[in-house]
């Protein structure tokens, strides 16, 4: 490594400077550390210009806390505490937008005991902003250099368990890195240790393997490592698992392929309709959805006398599977709320026939709501997942139903209509108050997007008819 050019591209970043400046200036021995370093390493031979990304991570020893008002004088803003300082995991944090910047105290008596403490040899590196200075833990920068994941020490899984999803969320958004086989294997046998995590905890590393430009790569580990079982039991009656001629995986493969195949989903749909527009959060409910879906599998597995394997209401069951997954993991009830109501509806698409009629379609589009464009992309994505030759033979029948259901989405009025009529105006027809009068408000909604009714006076003179038809009740 070049280390004056390291030194360069550092004293090149305002922000550090401008903490160098200070460091030197009080005799404080404060530490540049985290993702930010070693990324800077990682770029310094490449011929493209590196853009950091506007996260820091710095260590100070305990003795040099007066230096924290320093840097808040400097830099006019205030440190918020995050963890506990008994239990060593007290962080100094600001967050700005576009910028964040975390400052820790020193594990142990010196940098070499706290750099001893760290979960990979990548991150097991300090660059001293007051002297100029490398340290190091042996191998980090030939680990660097080779792209491997390896454990500072053997007890680095125990120190704290989810380093095991951790390593896993690195070969996700680290490109070109293997994991160290003595790493796998301290991983597939301390898996179980990550039930001592808390719930959040153990989402938050599974959200960003999930955004992350490797999400398959990853739920492929976590299952190959024993990790995802060890974290979602409720996985474990899905094991070897067949699905009959629907499908060419059994269904844990079959719902990892379907993962992997989100991406060329957002492709197809961008290619043949135009591109969806999904945030981190839209893609979280995908990604969970296609998940949890088959969940419920292993609950319904049936044989008929001619041996077709079916998976009748599995739906119902995926749910309740889920349910208890993601209330485990503290899951928000918002996200709960559309992961279910994915998985709940996720057949939809796939049972419709070529002759669907557009009111049909329309009913599923209200139905879904805002969740029809991830409906329909996890629908694409199952499909191509399953490669069984039942499931073959509807491809064009999904692909052109799917299309089909995204133009009325698009349309105005489809989950939106405006409200015509009222409840009044059902009781003044003489219906009494009770389900009725919503049955009857339902109607009109229906001929509303069936384009069958546009203005309020042919809604009341429907209505009317209608109450004419069935009674006043």
């Amino acid at each position: 490594m070049d280390e004056k050019g390291f030194i360069k591209k550092v004293l090149q970043d305002p922000i550090l400077l401008k903490l160098s400046t200070l460091a030197k200036e009080k005799g404080v021995s404060l530490y540049l550390v985290g993702g930010y370093l070693r990324d800077l390493v990682l770029n310094l031979d490449s011929p493209f210009p590196y853009h950091p990304t506007m996260d820091y991570d710095f260590a100070l020893p305990a003795e040099c806390s007066s230096f924290i008002p320093v840097i808040e004088q400097a830099f006019r803003f205030h440190f918020f505490k995050v963890g506990k300082e008994e239990a060593g995991t007290l962080t100094y944090r600001m967050v700005r937008k576009g910028l964040s910047i975390d400052l820790t105290f020193l594990q142990g008596r010196n940098l070499e005991e706290d750099l001893q403490r760290r979960d990979f040899t990548i991150n097991a590196m300090a660059f001293s902003l007051r002297d100029e200075t490398w340290h190091a833990v042996p191998g980090a920068f030939d680990d660097l250099r080779e792209k491997i994941l390896r454990s500072v020490s053997p007890h680095s899984v125990e120190q704290d368990p989810l380093r095991m999803l951790r390593a896993i969320r690195y070969l996700c958004t680290l490109e070109g890195f293997t994991m160290d086989i003595t790493l796998e294997e301290e991983i597939t046998s301390k898996k179980e240790l990550i039930r001592i995590v808390p719930g959040e905890r153990i989402k938050m590393e599974l959200d960003r393997i999930l955004l992350s430009p490797r999400s398959g790569l990853g739920i492929t580990s976590l299952y190959e490592l024993g990790l995802l079982l060890a974290i979602m039991p409720e996985f474990s009656g899905l094991e070897g698992l067949s699905q009959g001629k629907h499908h060419h995986l059994r269904v844990i493969p079959h719902v990892i392929q379907m993962i992997q195949k989100i991406p060329w989903a957002e492709e197809w749909v961008a290619l043949n309709e135009a591109p969806l527009s999904l945030n981190p959060e839209d893609r979280l409910i995908l990604y969970y959805a296609s998940l949890f879906h088959d969940l419920g599998k292993q609950d319904t597995f049936s044989q008929d006398e001619e041996g077709k394997i079916h998976f009748y209401h599995h739906e119902s069951f995926s749910e309740e599977r889920a349910k208890r997954v993601m209330e485990r993991l503290k899951f928000s009830n918002q996200m709960q709320h559309r992961i279910l109501h994915l998985i709940r509806h996720h057949m939809r698409i796939l049972n419709l026939s070529m002759e669907t009629k557009e009111s049909a379609l329309k009913r599923l589009v209200q139905l879904m709501g805002e969740e029809t464009p991830l409906l329909v992309l996890h629908t694409l994505a199952d499909k191509e997942a399953s490669r069984g030759i039942l499931s073959i033979q509807i491809d064009a029948v999904v692909e052109r139903n799917c299309l089909r259901i995204l133009k009325c989405f698009k349309e105005k009025g489809i989950l939106h209509p405006p409200k015509l009529v009222t409840g009044y105006d059902v009781m003044n027809l003489g219906v009494r108050e009770g389900p009725a009068v919503g049955q009857l408000l339902n109607f009109i909604r229906e001929q509303q997007m069936e384009g069958k009714i546009k203005t309020r006076e042919e809604a009341l003179e429907g209505l009317r008819k209608r109450v004419e038809t069935i009674g006043a009740g």
